[in-house]
């Protein structure tokens, strides 16, 4: 008896140290979301939906403010203002920070709910996805993200292709595709899924809005929070203006908590999209820079 204990031990000892050894390969290919909860605490952050997480690059700011910010945003799904989101931000904000720097981006769809009662928390479209069911986010390898959510043969983590998404150690997405190869049939296509599949049942959430005040109360806690409505393609701004038309009126409350809004709405034809949501990388590393100098101007004021 005492021999095949000790023979199960070692063969769950040596099974474990090759599944960590596995889960040790995973990396910006692997995907899209998980070095965001593989790296330490930050004192910095950039935080939104997919717009930030593929527009803001925290190389730009942190050459510009002369800061380590980490870029913490996900997706539409995945972190539209709510409980989840804000619990996933508390986790991964330095509890000893006081001077940091938080960008904090939105738009109306991080504002909405895709359901008949856009105010009950508990049909939240976030409660089964990443962020919900990853109680750790600073955790390297984080066993617990990939058990929870890689669905795919964990030897994937080893030999998996290169794709033309490349999720950096500070949580900028890079989306690798050349401008020359971008089809108007791409944003054509976004722009009827908005239209058709999101518009019609979309609604204001009051209370994702009272997540996001919340959001910004506890980040002054820890720093400066500054509050942007990033660029997109015209198209897509002709449906969130029927979503919510007087989205800078209806914001205003939050507006007065934070250090400033920069609305980049005003300039959406002067950059380059991947599909009319999302912010090319070379358009992205234009308005990073010019979010930083907007930045930098207020905290020498």
């Amino acid at each position: 008896m005492n021999k095949f204990i000790i023979k199960s031990l070692i063969f769950s000892s040596i099974t474990l140290i090759i599944f960590l050894w596995i889960c040790l390969k995973a990396d910006g290919y692997s995907d899209p979301f998980y070095i965001r909860f593989t790296t330490p605490k930050q004192n910095s952050l950039i935080l939104g939906t997919s717009r930030a997480a593929q527009g803001l690059q925290p190389k730009v700011f942190n050459a510009t403010l002369n800061e380590n910010i980490s870029n913490y945003s996900f997706t539409m799904a995945h972190s539209p203002f709510g409980p989840t989101y804000l619990n996933s931000i508390k986790k991964k904000v330095n509890s000893h920070a006081k001077n940091g720097t938080f960008i904090v981006t939105v738009d109306p769809w991080s504002l909405s709910s895709f359901t008949k009662t856009p105010n009950d928390s508990s049909s939240f479209r976030e409660l089964k996805l990443e962020l919900e069911n990853t109680p750790i986010v600073n955790m390297n390898p984080n066993v617990v993200y990939l058990l929870n959510n890689w669905n795919k043969n964990y030897y994937n983590l080893i030999w998996h292709k290169k794709s033309k998404m490349f999720l950096h150690k500070d949580g900028w997405l890079e989306v690798n595709i050349s401008l020359d190869s971008i089809d108007i049939l791409n944003i054509e296509n976004k722009e009827k899924m908005y239209r058709e599949s999101m518009l019609p049942i979309a609604q204001f959430s009051k209370t994702r809005f009272n997540y996001l005040k919340q959001t910004i109360t506890f980040l002054k806690k820890h720093g400066e929070v500054y509050l942007v409505r990033l660029p997109i393609h015209p198209k897509i701004m002709q449906i969130e203006n029927e979503l919510m038309p007087n989205f800078d009126n209806d914001i205003k409350e939050v507006v007065s908590l934070t250090r400033g809004y920069l609305d980049l709405t005003n300039r959406n034809s002067d950059f380059n999209y991947t599909d009319g949501n999302h912010l090319h990388k070379t358009s992205g590393k234009i308005v990073s820079e010019i979010v930083a100098s907007w930045i930098n101007k207020l905290k020498t004021q």
